[in-house]
């Protein structure tokens, strides 16, 4: 990483995009169109604006008068750093030490938005390029991207391109599909009152213990759920597979209070070939089976859906792609799909055929404490997209 993409990195980490608050985005936009600029690409912005908050969506192009235009997708948006006194370096700081770079969203997603940044830059430079490119660089990635790659898809912009390459995935394995989502809550209804006369109510916590036990069994339902394409390296299963995790428990206000209600909170994911509704009907009639064996009344709420997508891994662009990756990076590199979600299924929506790669790492503690990039990964993403340009035609 040299001094340019280092500040470049610095300067966006330092904003807290966090996509809970909404805030600085507006900040970080500008300095993404900054850098942009120096780096020789045409930028324009298309802002959202939704809830009233600014939402600026950068567009920055590389045009070399190619019959080929591949759009490369990003995200600036980052999930909140949560407990702060838990990280060992400032979240919104960039720290590098020992060959790693560290902060909220260093991986996840604004390394890979410089690398996207500096590749075009030693394009432009050398004149190399043989692909036009258009890097989209979003908010609203963490939380769906409905007012970030949605609205330049299918928003007034309505960009296009031949390929789309999501720069938000690992470096180990290039992606051609990601898993749906479908999140939502479960609430067990009892009754409130004083905890000295618990004979009198119904305990919305004792309630919820048959009720969860029982929806448990819904893990084994959906781990029978098998896709065509392939998993990534080191999943227990060689498709990727049907998932269902209960994920937040709430409950009660006072110790001196019978709760009630009980909140579950959960997330299923989903493979590429299901449509995300029917999975929330299907969840739906799971639970009204365990309501009538447990005999808890409990209610459900869909809060979210995200179609999976898939792409035909003989598509001659994701080929090319595919052994670009395999000559900078490693020959080894195989096709997998993506187990999280991504803003992929946007372009493959519109016919755009779709491959994911980027420097998010495993174990780099994205969405987690000391969130970190490993400078080798981000100089192979770099590396493998400046390649692909400079040899698919």
């Amino acid at each position: 990483m040299d001094k340019w993409e280092e500040k470049f990195l610095r300067d966006i980490i330092e904003l807290d995009t966090n996509s809970d608050e909404k805030k600085n985005y507006t900040e970080c936009a500008e300095v993404v169109m900054r850098y942009c600029k120096e780096a020789g690409l045409k930028v324009e912005t298309f802002d959202s604006k939704h809830d009233g908050k600014p939402q600026p969506n950068v567009v920055a192009t590389m045009d070399v008068g190619s019959k080929i235009t591949v759009l490369l997708c990003t995200h600036y948006d980052v999930v909140p750093a949560g407990d702060v006194e838990a990280w060992t370096r400032p979240p919104f700081k960039l720290t590098i030490e020992k060959g790693k770079a560290y902060g909220r969203g260093v991986t996840d997603n604004k390394g890979n938005v410089v690398a996207c940044v500096s590749a075009a830059k030693e394009l432009i430079k050398n004149g190399t390029s043989k692909v036009n490119w258009k890097v989209l660089i979003s908010p609203n990635e963490e939380i769906g991207g409905a007012w970030g790659i949605d609205y330049l898809m299918n928003g007034p912009p309505k960009i296009r391109g031949d390929l789309a390459l999501v720069i938000d995935s690992g470096p180990t394995y290039v992606s051609i599909g990601a898993s749906g989502v479908v999140a939502g809550t479960i609430t067990v209804h009892g009754t409130q009152g004083h905890a000295g006369y618990p004979f009198a109510f119904n305990n919305a916590i004792h309630l919820s213990i048959p009720l969860l036990d029982r929806m448990l069994d819904y893990v084994d339902v959906r781990r029978k759920v098998e896709s065509k394409l392939p998993a990534p390296p080191g999943s227990p299963h060689a498709t990727l597979w049907g998932r269902f995790s209960m994920t937040i428990y709430h409950a009660g206000s006072k110790t001196n209070i019978i709760p009630g209600k009980a909140e579950i909170s959960f997330d299923c994911r989903c493979i590429p070939e299901e449509d995300p509704k029917d999975v929330a009907k299907d969840l739906e009639k799971f639970l009204e089976m365990t309501k009538e064996e447990t005999g808890v009344d409990a209610s459900l709420e869909i809060k979210m859906t995200v179609h999976g997508w898939g792409s035909d891994p003989k598509n001659k662009y994701i080929k090319a792609f595919h052994a670009a990756v395999q000559e900078v990076v490693s020959p080894d590199i195989p096709i997998s799909a993506d187990l999280g979600g991504n803003d992929g299924h946007f372009f493959t929506a519109v016919g755009i055929p779709t491959a994911c790669y980027g420097t998010i790492a495993e174990d780099g503690n994205f969405h987690g404490i000391d969130e970190f990039l490993r400078l080798d990964d981000f100089e192979k993403v770099k590396k493998a997209l400046i390649h692909f340009a400079e040899t698919c035609e």
